[in-house]
This record gives C-alpha cells, sequence and structure tokens, in this order.
C-alpha cells in the first residue's frame, strides 16, 4: 500500500493537464473560428460596398449611353422632311440639287459633331453624303444589303450598330424612311432612306481613363464598346451558326472572327466573370443594366482585390487579438491558482457572503434591467413621434412645392418664349412688337407673382379672394395666348365660340389659371392622335351661370380612370411629365368660385365642364 502512493498522487496532476490540455485545444479552435468568421463576414461585407457602387456607377455609364444616343435622335426625322432632301429624291439627276444636299448635310455634320449623313434612294443606292468630297465617300455606293437600310423601308425607322463597310469604322447607324407622298399610285412605299452615323468611340476613351471596366453588347451577346479594346467584337459565349452567318454577312463587325470572352462556356453573369485583356486576366463582380428599346445590355466589372485584401487584414487583426485574449486568460489561470492556496482558509466564510453578495447583485440586476428597458421604451416613444412630428413637415412643405412648381412652371415657359420671340423682332427693329412683348413679359411676371400669393393664400387655408365680373373670352383668350407656341408647334386646329357678353363672377387670376389648366390636359391628351383639335363652347344655362366646355380630340378618358380623375396626384402620364395635380387645384379653385368642374367623355375625346355664376354687365 505504501508504494502505490506516488502513483495516486500522479492520478489527478495527470487529470488536470490533461484538462488544461483540452481547454487550450478549445481555446485554439475558438480562435481559428472567430478568425475565419471574420474575413468571410468582411469579404461578404466588401463585395456588398462593391456591388453598390457597381450599381452607381452603372447607372451612371446607362444615363451617359443613352444621352449620346438620344442627342441624335431627332436629326434622321429633320432631315427626312426636308423639301430639299424629298426633291433630290424625287429627281436624282438635278445635279444642282445634289450639290445643294451635299453642301447642307456637309455643314449639318460639322455642326452637329456626327461622323456622317447620307441619303440613299429606295434601292440602297447612296445619292447623297456629308463625306461627298472625300476619298472614302459613300456617293455611289450601296448599302441595300446592311440591317439598318432594310429596316428602315420595313418600320420607317432603324437603330443599329456596326463597323463601317466603307470607312471600316465603327459608329450607331440611325436611319430614318422618306415614304413617298400620299397618292393613290404610291402605295404607301418609301422613296429613300437617310441615314446618320454617331461615333460612340470616344466614351471608351472615358471608361479608360477614369479606370472602370464597361462593356456594352448587343442583342446577340456581342461586345461592341468597351474599355479594354482586346474585348470588342467577341460574344461572351459561342454563338450559334445561323447567329454567325447573319452578323458576317451583313458585316456588322468588319472582319472579326467572333471568338468568345468565355471560350468554356463558364461565368456567372449574376455573380463574378474573369475576361482575358490581352496578356493579362480580368476578373471580378459583374452588374448589368439593360436597355430594351436599343437591345443592348451595358456590364460594369468591379475588381474584388480591394475588398479581399481588406477582409484578410481584418482576419489577421482578429486573429492576433484573440492569441492576446488567450495569453490574457492564460495569465489570468495561473495567478488564480496562486491565490487557491489563500482563499481555502476563508472559503466557509467567503462562501457565506458571496451568496448574499449574489442575491443582492441579481436583485440589482433586475433592478438596472428594468430601469434600461423603461428608458429604452421612453426613448423609443420619443423618437416615434420626432419622426411622425418631421413626416408631417415633409409632406407638408411637398404639397406646396409641388402646387407651386406645377402652377409656374406654364407662366415660366410663356416668359420664355417671349424672351427669345423678342430677341428676334429686337435684331428685325420691329419695336412695336418688342413693346408688345415687353409688356406681355411683364403682364407675366404680375401673373407669376398673382399665383404665389393665391397659393400661399390656399397653403393657409384663408378663403378665396375678391371675385369681379371677368369676361369668359377674355380669360380663355389670354390661356390660348400663353399656349400659342405650343399649339402652332403641335398643329392643334382651336375652335372658340365664347360669346361676347359671357361674364361671370371670378378672380381672373385663378380663372385663367383653370382655363390654362384645361387646355394643357387636352393638349396632352392629344398627343398622339392623328388630328388635334380643340374646341371651347360657352353656354347660357337655365339658371344664373354660365357654362363652358373644353373637348379635345383625344382618346378620351377610360371608364376605370373616370372616378379618380380629380384625386390629389393621380395622373397617367409617364413618370416626369406630370405631378397629377392640374386639375385636383383646378376643381378647387372651382369650388372657391361657386362653381362645379366635371368631366367626361363626348366624341372623340374628354370633354370638362366648367359652370361659373354669372355675373351682370
Amino acid at each position: 500500500m505504501r508504494h502505490a502512493q506516488p502513483a495516486d498522487r500522479a492520478s489527478p496532476l495527470r487529470t488536470r493537464l490533461a484538462r488544461v490540455g483540452a481547454r487550450r485545444g478549445a481555446l485554439a479552435v475558438a480562435i481559428l473560428a472567430l478568425t475565419l468568421a471574420a474575413f468571410l463576414v468582411t469579404l461578404e461585407a466588401g463585395r456588398d460596398q462593391v456591388r453598390r457602387a457597381s450599381r452607381q456607377r452603372l447607372v451612371i455609364a446607362e444615363a451617359v449611353m443613352r444621352a449620346a444616343v438620344d442627342r441624335f435622335q431627332y436629326l434622321p426625322t429633320v432631315l427626312a422632311l426636308d423639301t430639299e432632301v424629298q426633291a433630290l429624291l424625287a429627281d436624282p439627276d438635278a445635279t444642282a440639287r445634289l450639290a445643294n444636299v451635299n453642301a447642307k448635310f456637309e455643314a449639318i455634320a460639322r455642326a452637329s459633331d456626327v461622323a456622317a449623313i447620307y441619303l440613299m434612294d429606295a434601292h440602297g443606292l447612296t445619292l447623297s453624303a456629308s463625306n461627298w468630297n472625300q476619298p472614302m465617300s459613300f456617293v455611289g455606293s450601296s448599302y441595300a444589303y446592311r440591317p439598318y437600310f432594310r429596316e428602315a423601308v420595313a418600320t420607317g425607322a432603324s437603330r443599329y450598330f456596326g463597323v463601317g463597310s466603307t470607312t471600316q469604322q465603327p459608329g450607331l447607324f440611325i436611319g430614318k424612311a422618306v415614304p413617298v407622298p400620299v397618292a393613290p399610285a404610291a402605295g404607301g412605299r418609301v422613296r429613300g432612306v437617310v441615314v446618320v452615323k454617331v461615333d460612340l468611340e470616344g466614351l471608351q476613351g472615358e471608361w479608360r481613363r477614369a479606370g472602370e471596366r464597361i462593356l456594352v453588347s448587343d442583342a446577340a451577346g456581342v461586345v461592341f464598346l468597351a474599355s479594354e479594346p482586346a474585348w470588342k467584337y467577341r460574344p461572351f459565349r459561342p454563338l450559334p451558326a445561323a447567329e454567325t452567318e447573319r452578323i458576317r454577312a451583313a458585316q456588322q463587325y468588319g472582319d472579326s472572327d467572333l471568338t468568345p470572352l468565355l471560350g468554356d462556356g463558364r461565368g456567372d453573369f449574376a455573380g463574378t466573370i474573369s475576361l482575358a485583356a490581352g496578356s493579362r486576366s480580368v476578373s471580378g463582380l459583374v452588374e448589368r443594366v439593360a436597355m430594351p428599346d436599343l437591345g443592348w445590355t451595358v456590364w460594369y466589372v468591379a475588381p474584388t482585390g480591394p475588398a479581399f485584401r481588406q477582409a484578410l487584414l481584418v482576419a489577421g487583426a482578429t486573429g492576433i487579438a484573440g492569441l492576446a485574449l488567450a495569453f490574457a486568460l492564460a495569465a489570468a489561470g495561473q495567478r488564480r491558482q496562486r491565490l487557491r492556496a489563500e482563499q481555502a482558509m476563508r472559503a466557509a466564510l467567503e462562501r457565506r457572503v458571496a451568496e448574499r453578495t449574489h442575491d443582492l447583485s441579481q436583485a440589482n440586476a433586475r433592478l438596472r434591467a428594468e430601469i434600461t428597458e423603461r428608458e429604452r421604451a421612453t426613448a423609443a416613444l420619443r423618437a416615434t413621434q420626432d419622426e411622425l412630428i418631421h413626416a408631417g413637415r415633409l409632406a407638408a412643405l411637398g404639397q406646396i412645392s409641388t402646387a407651386i412648381n406645377h402652377e409656374i412652371n406654364q407662366p415660366l415657359a410663356a416668359l420664355r418664349t417671349f424672351l427669345a420671340s423678342t430677341v428676334l423682332f429686337l435684331e428685325r427693329g420691329d419695336e412695336g412688337t418688342v413693346r408688345r412683348n415687353l409688356q406681355r413679359m411683364t403682364e407675366v411676371t404680375q401673373r407669376i407673382a398673382e399665383i404665389i400669393r393665391h397659393l400661399k393664400d390656399f397653403a393657409r387655408k384663408t378663403g378665396p379672394g375678391h371675385c369681379e365680373p371677368v369676361r369668359l373670352a377674355a380669360a380663355a383668350e389670354a390661356a390660348l395666348d400663353l399656349l400659342r407656341v405650343r399649339l402652332r408647334a403641335e398643329d392643334v386646329a382651336v375652335t372658340c365660340t365664347i360669346p361676347p357678353d359671357a361674364l361671370v363672377r371670378a378672380e381672373p387670376v385663378r380663372l385663367e389659371q383653370v382655363l390654362l389648366n384645361l387646355m394643357v390636359n387636352a393638349l396632352d391628351a392629344m398627343r398622339g392622335a392623328p388630328e388635334r383639335h380643340l374646341a371651347l363652347t360657352a353656354s347660357r344655362e337655365a339658371g344664373s351661370s354660365w357654362r363652358l366646355a373644353v373637348s379635345d380630340s383625344g382618346g378620351g378618358i377610360p371608364p376605370e380612370h373616370m372616378a379618380q380623375i380629380f384625386d390629389p396626384f393621380f395622373t397617367t402620364k409617364a413618370a416626369g411629365e406630370g405631378l397629377g395635380l392640374g386639375l385636383s387645384l383646378s376643381s378647387l379653385i372651382v369650388r372657391d368660385l361657386g362653381g362645379s368642374l366635371t368631366a367626361g367623355n363626348g366624341g372623340p375625346g374628354a370633354v370638362l365642364t366648367l359652370v361659373l355664376p354669372a355675373a351682370e354687365a
């Protein structure tokens, strides 16, 4: 028995060493897990930040691309309506007319900074071009095989990006058909096609200088614009044989062999992508945005190297912090072991004190938790109240600002029109017209001041101003005068049958506001109509009131929208074209004047009927 005592003493020591080893192993595993978690979380956060930045840059790139395309969208349409262009198509052998059209195309191309402007007949033969006097002139070349010519002949307009078969320079071809004048024997055929070639290559240099990786691909997936020249005229993945044959037959991308950027078909367009750029490889997160009207897709490749390096730094710092904590815990454990012997003698007394202290600590902790919870609830209530007050202020401010913007935009547009015409008449020396325009501009500024005063009164919930007898014909004529330029530009026929003795009790400025809103809504409704006719008809009611009907030749008001037509912020226009406040404010003004405003359909378009109390002369 005496020889077994050393073994008995060694057994607890081995147990303690085993426990220490297990704790150290668990701590090492915990540090590794924490380091890995820090790396993964930081890497994902960095990638999310890269994605957000990529989407923002992609929105900007798409907007710049669309602006570059839309800038010249109108030009082929205007040239197709040119009388000299139409006359040249009617008589291609007229030498003098051909010289005039060549000179005109050359001047317009130089002023608008487009690559080329040229005119083809119905068979695709180029008759006139802005580069008529250059070695690589388009004149005499036939482009009947080019898709932009065939599409313009078939649909009336075309947009096509490709490499020029004559100059071998890429560009966006915008085509517009010149139709044969309407005649029984014409059959609706096309007389020719006007094409404007726009150079978009400058965008690539801007992308490279900004250090951005941007690609633009067509509907077939072929990249035609890119910040890296090695990516151009290459599809992301192998194209079907029919698609390859179509591109080569049209010579859309010259003699490019259409080598895929991702030859093995791999690559997740919603996640990461790796593209070869010469002797190096470019990889990163990829985001894209579609331009469906053009059939294009804009891609943005953002590098993930900085996010990966930051994740490594954070993981390293976490590992070092974990090791420092482990050493601190080990030192604390050794110190506890030294103190354990000294504490053994006081264990019984300290146990009782500790139990009572523990009870008091728990009670104190519960009390602190309750106080903290109440303070948190009070702070949450106070924050909610502040948010509600702030939201109310924003809502009121938004309504007032929107109303002011809507009501003074039209007088400001009229003021700009008068200023522009005054400059022309001043150059012509027409002092009488200049004097009349200045007088009208003074009246428009007074009108703006009156509008702001009325809107401020409406915002303060004040009552209506002073009413007086107003001639309905004069108010309608003033509103039509502000819209005179738009009426001419949109070729709107106006019929105004208001008796000269039609007198109503109203405020002149507010009545003009209502008439202007009704006319503007009518013009907007007729924007796509083949025939535009605006009619104002006034008649005396059986009682002491006048009825004014404003009708248009648009598509009318759909039955499902009839109940909401006077609701604030209700509009069927596209985003950015209206706030939906015109009819709502008009209805409020008419009610303040003691009248009524109703909407309905009559004939081809809508009819808005204004009823106001009559006034004696």
